[in-house]
């Protein structure tokens, strides 16, 4: 089955001088002129085997096939020296065994970086697996995987595990914790200071902080009721009903006050005090008064 790693659209290949020194192959030599292919660029996988594949975007046909063997990815894929989105592939004929070397540009650097890591990555796990596989044929896979440095961590494959089951005679002991009820003073009604429903006061006013007692009524003392809002006129002071003409609301408090007035003169004249306060109507007068009235309001003079 094969696995395609890596994919480019669009790419060119160049024909390249040949190498003149151990310096590399440098890009800055390819000439616009020197390019003889532009296509599309596939990594393929097929187990270990890896191919670098350049085909027509348009009917797939094959351009050439860079094979990479086993441990050659550095020979087959080389790096131009000057540039990271230029590489020289070794292209292979599978009939005739000859070979070639052509450059390919990427036209972006983040294209060329994936095209480097598939084949390196590809590489890596191909050395791997080669190596997990000498670990399993060998005569200790432990020994063997605790002395390999490129799968150290396979030694936790082989180790042995310990011995977790129970002797004869011992016993397991697990503490779980009771979860909180409303009987246990953790409902609503404790915190408020007031007994749970089904649960007794003193679980309910326990172990909680109780939230403080709110303000009295704007009417009342912060001691007891004291002053209270003043009762509703009395059945006397409502003869609607029997017919009888009522006074205006008026009338009512202004009476009350001469009242007042002269019972506050006679305990001034039974004191022998003589402030020289002017004589005040008789009440009955005033009454008399504001009952003559046709429209039902009293006039005090």
């Amino acid at each position: 089955m094969e696995q395609v790693l890596f994919v480019q659209k669009e790419l060119d290949v160049f024909r390249i001088p040949p190498r003149t020194g151990a310096v590399g192959f440098r890009s800055g030599e390819w000439r616009v002129a020197d390019r003889i292919f532009t296509g599309r660029c596939r990594v393929v996988a097929q187990g270990d085997a890896l191919e670098v594949r350049l085909e027509d975007p348009q009917t797939g046909e094959l351009f050439g096939v860079a094979p990479v063997p086993p441990g050659q990815a550095h020979i087959a894929v080389e790096q131009a020296a000057d540039s990271s989105r230029n590489f020289v592939l070794r292209l292979e004929d599978a009939a005739s065994k000859r070979h070639a070397f052509v450059g390919v540009s990427f036209a972006e650097r983040s294209a060329a970086f994936d095209f480097n890591c598939a084949v390196s990555d590809h590489e890596r796990q191909r050395q791997r697996s080669a190596e997990m596989s000498k670990i399993a044929h060998a005569a200790d896979p432990l020994a063997a995987a605790q002395a390999s440095e490129l799968l150290p961590e396979a030694a936790a494959l082989y180790r042995q595990p310990g011995d977790l089951s129970l002797k004869e005679g011992e016993t397991i002991k697990i503490a779980v914790k009771k979860a909180a009820t409303p009987a246990d003073g953790d409902s609503f009604l404790s915190r408020l200071g007031q007994p749970a429903a089904g649960g007794s006061s003193s679980a309910a006013g326990g172990g909680g902080a109780k939230l403080a007692h709110l303000a009295p009524p704007p009417g009342q003392q912060a001691g007891g009721f004291g002053r209270l809002v003043p009762p509703p006129p009395s059945d006397a002071a409502a003869p609607a009903a029997a017919g009888v003409r009522q006074q205006p609301a008026t009338a009512a408090p202004l009476v009350q006050q001469q009242q007042q007035q002269q019972q506050q003169s006679a305990a001034d004249d039974l004191l022998g005090l003589d402030f020289g306060a002017p004589a005040v109507a008789a009440p009955a007068a005033q009454s008399t008064a504001a009952a003559a009235e046709p429209d039902g309001w009293a006039t005090f003079e």
